[in-house]
């Protein structure tokens, strides 16, 4: 894997101890990546390093701050170019301009991680438009489950967001560029609260924030390299169970964490403008293929729009 930084001091404290960069020079070491880089790293040098970490990922971007999203960066570049080399990985310590589904914000805060992955299936995929979004949640759950000093376990909050003790600690996003039946390529985008909780205004959907930190035991520190690198092999190995026709095995798996199966809830609209209005209510009794919510009682499967749920 190469990894650019414009701040080695910054990659090695917080991503990888103990690896030497050297100063890479776009003039005359041109590559696939030149458009990102240049995207990316606007002023200042640019350094690289070669990182032995046996992946499909081939490329990891590294700032400390991004003035601009990423994921809305890596969309940008995935229409610009035909074939990458793997999947590419970008990091940012904060930034401006984060945003989740409908362009709500997201409170980049130092210490948390931001992660926008592209990936380059070019092939059908079924059910295309639930499943990257199940491989992403299913990986950032697995991630957090997996921590030694865990104390609640991470579950998911329909459709793309992961919380736990009733509070959001994590959101996924995906943009997928399609070509008929063919998913060319994909971004991802995952914000988890490792160390900071941001400041969250309280709604009927999603009552706080909160960070991994907040419920660990015995006053355990995780930092955000202890939970990137497990959370990198878990979306790998979530996205070959997906090219090997899988797709059910990680639907399986994002039911078992669901955290709104068999509870009462209300279903809102999510309009881009405006305040959400009332669709349905009822309990949730199971989620289709296409992570669809069937209601007790309710005639027709709920596609989309926002869940509350009464405890």
């Amino acid at each position: 894997m190469i990894i650019y930084t414009d701040n080695p001091e910054y990659a090695t404290n917080t991503l990888i101890p103990s690896i030497a960069f050297h100063q890479h020079n776009p003039k005359t070491n041109e590559t696939e990546y030149t458009y990102l880089i240049q995207r990316f790293f606007t002023d200042g040098k640019i350094y690289e390093t070669e990182y032995s970490f046996p992946s499909i990922f081939t490329c990891l971007f590294v700032k400390q701050f991004s003035p601009s999203s990423q994921f809305d960066q890596l969309i940008e570049y995935s229409r610009r170019v035909n074939q990458i080399k793997g999947g590419i990985l970008c990091f940012s310590g904060s930034g401006k301009d984060f945003h989740g589904f409908h362009q709500r914000e997201w409170a980049s805060l130092d210490g948390n991680i931001h992660l926008s992955i592209l990936l380059q299936p070019e092939r059908r995929v079924d059910h295309a438009n639930a499943a990257f979004l199940i491989l992403a949640a299913n990986a950032v759950t697995k991630t957090i489950n997996d921590l030694e000093k865990i104390q609640s376990k991470a579950s998911i909050h329909w459709v793309n967001d992961i919380l736990i003790e009733q509070q959001k600690v994590s959101g996924v996003l995906v943009q997928s560029q399609v070509r008929g039946e063919i998913t060319e390529k994909v971004v991802i985008g995952i914000g988890i609260n490792v160390e900071k909780k941001p400041e969250l205004r309280s709604d009927p959907f999603v009552k706080a924030a909160t960070a991994i930190n907040c419920h660990v035991e015995n006053k355990k520190h995780y930092v955000i390299r202890e939970i990137l690198w497990p959370l990198v092999i878990n979306l790998e190995k979530q996205y070959v169970t997906l090219m090997e026709n899988r797709y059910f095995d990680l639907l399986d798996s994002y039911i078992k964490h669901s955290l709104i199966i068999g509870k009462v809830v209300e279903v809102y609209s999510d309009p881009r403008e405006g305040s959400p209005e009332r669709v349905t209510m009822g309990k949730v009794i199971s989620i289709t293929e296409d992570l669809e919510l069937i209601l007790e009682g309710v005639e027709h499967p709920v596609r989309k729009g926002r869940v509350k749920i009464f405890d």
